[in-house]
């Protein structure tokens, strides 16, 4: 019986390790053998989402969850932790049509969390409160919630005939738009509509690496 010269056994073993190695360092899976890195958003951080359905205090429920995705990446130290298209949920905590209470509306909308990788993160935010004063008065938002609206959010619809008849853009920490009408208003904020929370508090996100493209030596 022959036996194995001592050199081929050692490059038997080298050729084991090398595809070992090759394995770990080319599999696509492997930026899961990595450990997540943890990455703090800071208090205030601004989140501008892009709703995915109309909104409106005249046909939405206080309850009713809404979806809403990041329509830009967020970037904390030239590193991008969330990326655009991130998903949020959103919650209506009241929703009071026009003519209810002295002929305004209101709606108030909450930011409930949004997932990541496969996790959930729960997430605490100022809501957004919009209110109309009523027949003939202005439509006012709510600087006290801390949520500003985008130039194309917040469309007015006069009483239920679906004309629109303003929009209201929030510029800033008590920025205020108006339309005058002789109808009760409510209010309606369109799908696609851009919306800014900012976090009340500090959020821990667990990133993990993303996977290059490749081609392994033994995987296709």
């Amino acid at each position: 019986m022959q036996t194995t010269p001592p050199k081929s056994k050692s490059y038997a073993a080298f050729g084991i390790v090398a595809a070992i190695i090759g394995l770990a360092f080319w599999h696509p899976g492997v930026a899961r053998l990595i450990p997540p890195t943890n990455v703090t958003l800071a208090q205030n951080t601004a989140l501008t989402l892009r709703l995915d359905q109309s909104i409106s205090s005249k046909n939405s429920a206080s309850g009713q969850r809404y979806g809403a995705k990041l329509a830009q990446p967020l970037v904390v130290d030239g590193r991008v932790v969330l990326p655009a298209g991130t998903e949020f949920s959103a919650t209506v905590t009241q929703a009071i049509p026009a003519g209810k209470v002295a002929g305004g509306a209101t709606l108030r909308i909450e930011l409930s969390s949004f997932s990541f990788q496969g996790k959930e993160y729960q997430v605490k935010a100022p809501p957004l409160v919009r209110v109309t004063q009523g027949q003939g008065k202005r439509t006012a938002k709510v600087a006290g919630g801390g949520a500003l609206i985008g130039a194309v959010v917040g469309a007015l619809v006069h009483g239920g005939k679906g004309a629109a008849i303003g929009a209201v853009a929030g510029a800033g920490a008590g920025a205020v738009g108006a339309a005058t009408t002789n109808h009760p208003l409510d209010v309606v904020l369109p799908a696609e509509s851009l919306v800014t929370f900012h976090l009340a508090g500090p959020v821990t996100v667990a990133v993990i690496p993303a996977e290059t493209p490749h081609h392994s030596w033994f995987f296709s």
